[in-house]
């Protein structure tokens, strides 16, 4: 059975999905336009909105830190937080993830912890999967997983509604070793002031 920790923030305080939808300039995240050639490990990270999103973090900074503040709460003093996380598009008809993986596979510590966050409903085959197991997820949820030691990933997307999510790494300072390898999404390296920041 997959473990992970569910939590929840207010969407009132912290609207992000909003913020999202403004700038990709549309009017609904899971009526994002499907497609018939699923992503892969190299084209994932290469949409339009992903583009758009990773354009604009400046105006999503501010409000991607208050949340990451809320839900690590005290331990905000004692972790490192990916600077700008990773911005994930389920298409109807794709893939969100291309490969199934463990983080670790890929260069990161096997100390990281994951803090998956949708943005729309997330269910049946449009939703993040960890350890062979379906995540549903409401915006509003944070799902805490081991994701550099645990397997995940997705399938493709068969529901009638497209899934967007951001995610996001954290790591103890006590255990943070500076990194040269650099990230598969980024290509930056895990270091501190380039993969790594503090809150």
């Amino acid at each position: 059975m997959a473990t992970y920790t569910r939590l929840r923030y207010d969407v009132t305080d912290i609207p992000i999905a909003e913020l999202v939808r403004e700038i990709l300039a549309v009017d609904d995240l899971e009526g994002l336009a499907g497609t018939d050639r699923p992503a892969t490990r190299e084209s994932d990270q290469s949409t339009d909105h992903h583009k758009r999103f990773y354009d604009s973090f400046d105006v999503i900074a501010p409000i991607y830190r208050k949340l990451a503040q809320e839900v690590l709460g005290s331990d905000a003093e004692s972790h490192y937080v990916q600077r700008v996380p990773t911005f994930r598009v389920h298409l109807q008809g794709s893939l969100a993830v291309g490969e199934w993986h463990r983080d670790r596979d890929f260069g990161h510590d096997p100390a990281e912890v994951n803090y998956w966050v949708p943005l729309t409903r997330a269910y049946g085959n449009n939703t993040l999967w960890i350890d062979r197991e379906p995540v549903h997820a409401e915006y509003g949820d944070v799902i805490v997983f081991d994701g550099a030691n645990s397997w995940h990933g997705n399938v493709v997307n068969d529901t009638p509604t497209s899934r967007v999510s951001m995610d996001f790494r954290t790591i103890p300072r006590s255990e943070y070793r500076p990194n040269e390898k650099k990230s598969v999404s980024f290509g930056m390296p895990f270091l501190l002031g380039d993969y790594w920041d503090i809150l």
